[in-house]
């Protein structure tokens, strides 16, 4: 029996043809016949990466405090202190080594300044930083400058993104399957805003050694055939109260 395949180039195909495409060479031997196929691009393969198009940098940023100084400031207000205070402990946690206490030079609240400078110092010292990682420098302040602030800086190692946007495309017409431009750009300044240690974006942190008490106390626990996990039996339960809602 002879067995014939309409083709779309309109040609009759003897029976060998057949075998061919029943074997799966239907799409080879056709292929010259197909007219232009639009490629169709998967949802799981759109290219556009919004890691690539945000990227977070690593890379030395300065950390500053400024304390204003009037012409007749005598020290340093409690709620300035508490500022200074919560710089230092920035400090610290940063693991940074040098911390610099910058006065002005030249302006008519100099003199005043540098008082405050010392007391600066003071309450960096008492907050927990070593004297040795305390610098105290001067800069140029003009002669207009009649309130000319104390600075306080160090450099750490922080994690920044480019700013978000221009929107050059629109989300709801995209024919592409592609992603805006300005996708994940918030998520990334918010990721690079809130980590704890920017190094952590680049390499895992090392293990930490185990507890030991509490692992002598599990064991101990294991031997005896005691419970050693937490009591979560008052965590399962519960009544919601009359009346809440209605």
């Amino acid at each position: 029996m002879t067995i014939v395949l309409s083709s779309s180039c309109g040609r009759t195909r003897p029976s060998w043809l057949a075998a061919l495409t029943a074997a799966g060479g239907l799409a080879v031997v056709l292929a010259g016949c197909a007219g232009p196929v639009q490629s169709v691009e998967p949802t799981g393969a759109v290219p556009d990466d919004y890691r690539l198009n945000h990227p977070i940098a690593i890379e030395d940023k300065v950390e500053t405090l400024d304390v204003p100084v009037g012409l007749y400031t005598a020290r340093l207000t409690g709620a300035e202190k508490a500022n200074v205070v919560g710089f230092a402990q920035k400090f610290v946690a940063s693991g940074s080594s040098v911390i610099a206490v910058v006065a002005p030079s030249g302006s008519p609240n100099q003199d005043v300044a540098a008082g405050i400078a010392v007391e600066i110092q003071d309450v960096l010292a008492k907050a927990g930083v070593a004297a040795k990682a305390i610098d105290y420098r001067v800069y140029h302040a003009g002669s207009d400058e009649r309130n000319a602030p104390v600075r306080v800086a160090f450099s750490r190692v922080g994690a920044t993104t480019a700013p978000c946007g221009p929107w050059p495309d629109q989300a709801s017409v995209n024919g592409q399957n592609r992603n805006y431009a300005n996708f994940g750009c918030a998520s990334q300044q918010n990721l690079a805003a809130i980590v704890d240690n920017p190094l952590d974006l680049l390499y895992p942190r090392g293990l930490t050694p185990a507890d030991a008490a509490r692992r002598a106390d599990v064991l101990e626990k294991y031997r005896k055939g005691q419970a050693f996990s937490a009591d979560l039996s008052r965590e399962t339960g519960g009544s919601v109260a009359q009346g809440v809602g209605q």
